[in-house]
């Protein structure tokens, strides 16, 4: 089993999950897998293209934040 459920402190009518600490490991190993394949990808690259890339990512993840977030404004409310 690689989650369980437990009770939500805010609310007890309602169920969270959790991960177990197998789920937890499991977890592990795919970021790790996945980290390594980017990692990979990039070992070739300049240290200056890899500077240009984290930034422009970091710029992409800020605007989509952003977009991402009016949706929530368009809410009525």
């Amino acid at each position: 089993m690689l989650v369980h459920r437990v009770t939500d402190p805010d609310d007890q009518r309602a169920r969270l999950i959790e991960p177990t600490a197998e789920g937890a490991a499991a977890t592990d190993r795919y970021m790790r897998t996945v980290l390594g394949w980017f990692g990979d990808a990039l070992a070739g690259w300049s240290p200056d293209d890899r500077e240009a890339f984290g930034r422009l990512l970091a710029r992409f993840v800020d605007d989509l934040t952003a977009h991402l977030d009016s949706f929530d404004d368009d809410r009525p409310g």
